[in-house]
């Protein structure tokens, strides 16, 4: 009994020695033992941070390239040319964009975006060639008096034509004709580049040949046309009709009064040149320019008419060959012996005629032929 009672004391006091020795472990803080278990928490944070994160920094480089100032160039095209300085202000605006990337340890990135805008103004003072366009016609020299008044040759049945041949007309296209086109005794086969209903002869005109059956009695009307043509050239160089002004060789620049002009060789307008005819107020008045040999116009050479000079009082007369120029401008009825040649885009206001069996043919290229 003794032995059980003590015992059961010894077991209570080692259970209380248990309890305080717990509570006083705790009261402490002791740490845990090795082996009893760490919790970790992950906590997530949601919602706008109101915070400001400021970066300081002396880049991004500016490497935009440079602005490009404004260039122009002036042109103008006037009656009266007019050398100036101009003036003009020009302005530009150019944006630059750079991006720079900033990281910031362990786990903020930060991108900027620097935007710089730049105005560049220039002024640019320029003095202005200038092209003119306009056709300066020179100041004509003193007026060479034509002497004898002459009256005009006539033509005829001739005159209906603008272009008249003997044995071969050639034309490259596409020309323009504004008159009748006839060649006798030549064929219809010896007309090249030229027909009938092709456009190059304007309505209400045609082209007749010495073997044409249509219409009835053409092939008597060329060959009267061509008498009459050889009559005119005959009136033009008659004695009859006075002493001519002498014309040497180029006759560049001279400025003719009405009458009756002649030279013992050839005629030329040089290269760009002009000739004027004065009719002196009078659109009656009749100009006979006439040649031993030759009568060339070169390239882009004019016969100006003035005074109320009219195309269909102007005779040129070769005793050869009549050549115009490219791009020349001639004005009157051209008759010649052996040739007429009107070289590429030359124009002529008047008649192309050939007076004789000497060669007798014409070659066109292009050409402008206007009836006066």
């Amino acid at each position: 009994m003794k032995m059980k009672n003590f015992l059961r004391f010894m077991l209570v006091a080692a259970m209380l020695y248990t309890i305080a020795a717990g509570c006083s472990k705790r009261d402490g803080l002791t740490s845990p033992a090795v082996n009893t278990p760490v919790v970790s928490v992950t906590y997530t944070y949601t919602g706008t941070s109101t915070e400001v994160v400021t970066v300081n920094t002396s880049t991004p480089t500016d490497t935009a390239t440079d602005i490009v100032v404004n260039t122009n160039t002036y042109t103008m095209t006037a009656t009266e040319i007019v050398i100036g300085t101009l003036t003009d202000t020009a302005t530009q605006t150019a944006t630059r964009t750079a991006t720079q990337t900033v990281t910031i340890s362990p786990t903020v990135t930060v991108t900027s975006t620097i935007t710089v805008t730049s105005t560049a103004t220039e002024t640019i003072t320029a003095t202005a060639t200038i092209t003119s366009t306009t056709t300066e016609i020179p100041t004509a020299l003193a007026t060479v008096i034509g002497g004898v008044a002459q009256v005009t040759p006539v033509l005829g049945t001739s005159a209906r034509f603008a272009v008249l041949s003997f044995s071969d007309l050639t034309n490259i296209p596409s020309s323009s004709i504004t008159g009748d086109v006839g060649i006798s005794p030549g064929a219809r086969s010896n007309i090249v580049g030229l027909l009938d209903g092709d456009g190059q002869v304007a309505s209400g005109y045609a082209i007749y040949a010495s073997d044409d059956l249509v219409p009835a009695g053409t092939a008597a009307m060329l060959t009267q046309a061509y008498d009459d043509a050889g009559a005119a050239y005959l009136d033009a160089v008659n004695a009859s009709r006075g002493t001519p002004t002498s014309l040497v060789g180029n006759i560049n620049g001279l400025t003719l009064a009405p009458g009756l002009y002649e030279s013992g060789s050839s005629i030329e307008i040089s290269a760009g040149g002009i000739v004027y005819l004065d009719g002196m107020g009078d659109s009656n008045a009749v100009f006979i320019i006439r040649s031993a040999s030759t009568i060339t116009t070169e390239s882009t050479s004019q016969v100006v008419l003035t005074g109320n000079a009219q195309a269909q009082n102007v005779f040129w007369v070769a005793g050869s060959a009549i050549t115009l120029g490219t791009n020349s401008v001639m004005k009157g009825t051209l008759i010649a012996s052996t040739s007429i040649s009107l070289l590429n885009m030359a124009d002529l206001n008047g008649r192309a005629i050939i007076q004789s069996a000497s060669a007798g043919q014409i070659s066109l290229s292009q050409n402008i032929i206007v009836l006066p």
